[in-house]
């Protein structure tokens, strides 16, 4: 059928593609479309904050996403700018709530050096509940936290961004 217009008709069937130059109708019964990205969120934190002996949140680094469906994952990414205040320190970072792995780095010798955590980890949620991605902070030796140059003056940011993928675009 060549139609030049708009047509419109009721229980179209089509045995492999149409192909158009403009659609008209807001799409919202179309299936089996892959989109992609489903969700963004993204925090920052620019003040500094020194670590402890234990984990604690590093203020402000906390997203919550309700997944659009049980079968999306959410790709989960922590990016700190850390510094090592004494000698032979070693700063930790995890994401509670993606599986909390650890991840780290260390300097020696020397003090007052600025490095960099990061860490990406896509998450297989399975659920249709909240998720809440958190970013924690501690040294296993010495001393240190983020934000800080070498002067120790505030300059840096640290970041964690969640992006919701369509399960359909992950191989």
């Amino acid at each position: 059928v060549n139609v030049t217009g708009i047509a419109t008709a009721t229980n179209v069937s089509v045995g492999s593609s149409v192909t158009a130059g403009t659609f008209h109708g807001n799409g919202a019964a179309l299936t089996g479309i892959v989109s992609g990205i489903l969700q963004l969120k993204q925090v920052r934190f620019t003040g500094t904050q020194d670590s402890t002996s234990s984990y604690a949140n590093i203020s402000g680094l906390s997203i919550t996403m309700t997944p659009t469906n049980a079968t999306t994952q959410m790709l989960v990414i922590m990016s700190l700018a850390t510094y090592h205040l004494s000698s032979n320190s070693q700063i930790a970072a995890r994401i509670q709530g993606a599986g909390g792995y650890e991840v780290g780095d260390m300097w020696s010798p020397g003090s007052g050096v600025p490095g960099n955590i990061n860490q990406f980890i896509l998450h297989p949620h399975n659920s249709t509940s909240a998720q809440t991605f958190t970013v924690q902070i501690k040294h296993e030796s010495g001393s240190g936290g983020v934000n800080k140059d070498y002067n120790g003056t505030n300059n840096g940011i640290c970041t964690l961004t969640v992006i919701e993928f369509d399960s359909g675009v992950i191989v």
